[in-house]
């Protein structure tokens, strides 16, 4: 099914760039003539027995594409603006380029909606890491960048992120059953080690996550409150919902697990302040972890960034995880090959990860790009334009949302020879002619950071986090998949959607 996809994107899109790329500035169309959805059958297709009936975010994406081709208008609707949704990334260059010092992003209107009315003595004037726009993101950015974004600070975590990566290798071996499985439930227990990994970073606390018997009520609530978000958010700002002009019970709840959240992240933080105040420090400013640093711009600020990268990091790098070793068990010559890499790395199964022995490891880089590739962590991005732009041949005006839709670019063979295959060497910077690296056709066509001035602010946590469980996962055990081919769910985070009964054996 999925190398049926694979040919027929690979057709579809041959013809659509042939057709408007090499002649776009002689033929562009105005934007009224662009395909469009019209109000009336995005309606009727989301009934029962319509196209978009009981969809994913992602299958309704697809749906379009098939229907409309590269380029489509979606109509405002319930207090949503009208998107244009655009499948090619030689579009994506162009909107990025053009987006100015202050990109505005769309997309969790539920959550600026619920920071600026319902907990102003927090957010009001505070802007969001995820979802303010202008001067108020633009400031936040600002106070987080050096923060966040300098390799050296999050280098300093190497270690501790490593500690949690082995006492998880530990839970792996408890929970396998007696054919060395891990149980149907595997990624929950993911979930699990992501929200320890990133509070252990934002917090400064680990909330030992892995002792079933911890009694911890407010990491109980922390665990729910993120697994909820992801499942409500998808329903009410990924469709159409009429929480703009009515509040529904479930949206009431929805704002409730904000609640929880913010709540819980309050706790921990005036936990953190007690101790800090209680402790004698000799370290400077500089080498202060990132909770001091936020703290000593604004207990506020420290409350939203560790709010966004919970929020932002907790199910996606998960996911990416889970990814990578389905996407290494299904391919196990690849497998073998990361081991040896990372046995000349680390020489003993419990050998530690050091920020110099890190930078080491271009085949695991290039495994987990592979994976992230083959399974986006999201299907996309969205953008307002500008400036006037043409988009497939089509003029768009300024100041129009448009939907950036990755995944069928991802496995395109204009950009990607042989799409369909595990093939960690197109990423290594040592090429045979045979097999070129990816990303020199288009580097638009992957982007699961994002790109410029509003990329993910937390890509360097998630990346130590994400390497170091997978290292250890590998060095320790031979992975195998003996199941059906993994499903996905999509919501807002596309997440494995099956039983990830990873056989597990011990090297």
């Amino acid at each position: 099914m999925r190398s049926l996809l694979i040919r027929q994107v690979n057709s579809l899109t041959r013809r659509a760039y042939s057709a408007s790329i090499g002649s776009e500035v002689e033929n562009v169309k105005p934007f009224s003539e662009m395909p469009t959805i019209t109000f009336f059958k995005m309606v009727k297709e989301s009934l029962p027995g319509g196209k978009y009936y009981n969809k994913s975010i992602k299958d309704v994406l697809q749906a379009f594409f098939d229907e409309f081709g590269e380029a489509v208008r979606i109509p405002a609707m319930l207090g949503n603006p009208e998107i244009v949704m655009s499948y090619n990334s030689e579009n994506f260059e162009k909107i990025f380029r053009a987006e100015g010092t202050w990109p505005v992003r769309t997309g969790l209107d539920s959550l600026e909606y619920y920071r600026d009315t319902k907990r102003p003595e927090i957010y009001k004037d505070l802007g969001s890491l995820f979802v303010s726009h202008g001067e108020k993101w633009s400031n936040m950015r600002s106070i987080a960048n050096p923060i966040l974004m300098q390799p050296k600070t999050i280098k300093k975590y190497t270690t501790q992120v490593d500690d949690i990566a082995k006492e998880f290798i530990e839970l792996m071996r408890k929970i396998r059953n007696d054919k060395s499985e891990m149980p149907g439930d595997f990624s929950n227990y993911i979930n699990t080690w992501s929200l320890e990994s990133v509070t252990a970073v934002g917090l400064e606390r680990r909330l030992n996550l892995f002792d079933p018997n911890t009694n911890d009520e407010n990491a109980k609530k922390l665990i729910k409150g993120i697994r909820d978000f992801f499942e409500m958010s998808a329903e009410y700002d990924g469709k159409a919902s009429v929480w703009k002009y009515y509040q529904t019970k479930g949206f009431k709840e929805f704002l409730t697990v904000y609640d929880t959240l913010t709540d819980v992240i309050l706790y921990y933080i005036d936990l953190a302040i007690k101790e800090m105040d209680q402790e004698k420090s000799t370290a400077s400013e500089s080498e202060d972890s990132i909770l001091k640093k936020l703290l000593r711009v604004d207990k506020r600020v420290a409350v939203i960034v560790v709010s966004d990268l919970m929020l932002a990091g907790v199910d996606t790098t998960a996911s990416a995880v889970l990814n990578t070793i389905y996407c290494l068990a299904k391919n196990p010559e690849k497998q073998e090959i990361l081991r040896q890499e990372l046995i000349n790395i680390l020489p003993e199964k419990n050998s530690r990860m050091t920020s110099e022995n890190n930078k080491n490891m271009p085949y695991l880089r290039a495994v987990i790009k592979e994976a992230m590739r083959l399974f986006p962590v999201a299907s996309g991005n969205v953008r307002q334009t500008t400036k006037e732009i043409v988009i497939s041949g089509y003029q768009v005006p300024a100041n129009t949302h448009v939907g950036l839709q990755f995944h069928l670019d991802l496995i395109n063979e204009k950009y990607y020879p042989n799409p369909d295959k595990f093939l960690p060497e197109r990423w290594l910077r040592d090429q045979s002619d045979n097999n070129s690296r990816a990303g020199v056709a288009n580097p638009f066509s992957f982007l699961p950071f994002g790109f410029g001035v509003r990329s993910c602010i937390g890509k360097r946590i998630a990346e130590l986090e994400l390497e170091t469980l997978v290292a250890n996962i590998i060095r320790n055990f031979k992975v195998e998949w003996h199941y059906p081919d993994m499903k996905i769910k999509s919501t807002f985070v596309n997440i494995p959607d099956s039983e990830m009964r990873f056989k597990m054996i011990e090297l």
